[in-house]
């Protein structure tokens, strides 16, 4: 704050910064989108941008993109899991020296990148799927996966969790945020210092590397809470629990199994999914078989997929094609 005077472009940039501070802001200033700062940095690392005024180590980084380039700037900055806040000027005549007005004109999310008026009407965005925030709790049942979807208003818990089913599904899980409840730092020997003495050293180990927060209270209320917070959601805003129910399925598979058969990405190790499905089978079909794998089905619905493919091998004429439309871009 120290330097910056009120009336100026970085301290207007502030003030819509310190709003949304989890967010990227792109500020609209003539034909560019411009960021200042740590935001600077984050499109020349991410979106292949140039600093504006070279590399200097004086002065405040700038970096921005002309306004042809929002979209593929706004998709660079989302597949990287980051949310972008869009500032635009108001247009029209204005008195000579007089400031330009400006107002939040939408977000970008990851799974939800679009933003008012990027889509024309001859080309069909493609929507990635979209990327949950995740909390992880512990109580006397074991672990909890808690996954909330702010693009559908659903949330999920998975409870009853063994410490390496919570790392595995960590592993394969890309998400927005991750939230880890105080629960975790409580253990047996009664330190708060977590991981120290074994317990949870195997959660510790896989979250150590990577950026997250901790929670307190209620684990799904707050989780909630957080998830309001972070996307700007009006408090009363409600989600949906869409949670499976785990009854009468087996235990996931054990993360040492699953990386020793090549579920999980391991390297010297072949993909099983790769090896069991044709060589240009990829995409849904291979996520379908992993998932299956490290989450098996109970016997009911097992015995209904085999006999749904020896169906499906037996069948001599072409199968009707069907789309997958991913769940973010279905409306609401």
């Amino acid at each position: 704050m120290e330097g910056l005077k009120d009336g100026t472009l970085n301290m207007e940039m502030l003030q819509f910064k310190s709003k949304f501070p989890r967010e990227v802001l792109l500020c609209r200033v003539g034909d560019f989108y411009e960021a200042i700062g740590f935001d600077a940095c984050i499109l020349v690392e991410h979106a292949g941008l140039n600093p504006f005024g070279g590399l200097r180590s004086d002065s405040i980084p700038k970096a921005g993109c002309p306004i042809m380039n929002l979209r593929q700037t706004l998709d660079d900055l989302t597949r990287c899991g980051y949310s972008v806040c869009i500032v635009e000027e108001i247009q029209g005549p204005t008195q000579a020296r007089a400031r330009k007005g400006r107002f939040i004109s939408g977000h970008a999310h990851p799974g939800s990148p679009y933003v008012f008026g990027l889509a024309e009407v001859d080309h069909d965005l493609e929507f990635p799927d979209p990327m949950p925030v995740v909390g992880i709790s512990r109580s006397a049942k074991g672990y909890c996966l808690i996954s909330v979807l702010e693009t559908m208003k659903t949330y999920s818990a998975e409870e009853g969790l063994t410490e390496e089913a919570i790392v595995t599904k960590l592993r394969i899980c890309r998400y927005h945020h991750l939230y880890l409840h105080s629960s975790l730092r409580n253990n047996s020997s009664g330190t708060s210092r977590w991981g120290e003495f074994g317990e949870g050293g195997l959660l510790w180990g896989e979250c150590n590397g990577k950026s997250f927060d901790w929670f307190d209270g209620s684990p799904i209320d707050e989780l909630l809470c957080k998830v309001r917070e972070i996307y700007g959601l009006d408090e009363k805003t409600s989600f949906r629990n869409v949670t499976i129910s785990l009854e009468g399925r087996p235990q996931p598979l054990y993360l040492g199994t699953a990386t020793q058969i090549g579920v999980i990405p391991t390297e010297g190790i072949p993909s099983l999914p790769k090896m069991l499905l044709p060589p240009n089978c990829a995409g849904l079909p291979s996520m379908y078989i992993r998932d299956l794998l490290l989450n098996p089905p109970s016997f009911d619905v097992a015995s209904a997929i085999q006999e749904a493919c020896r169906l499906m091998c037996s069948i001599t004429c072409s199968i009707p094609e069907f789309t997958c439309i991913p769940s973010a871009k279905v409306p609401s």
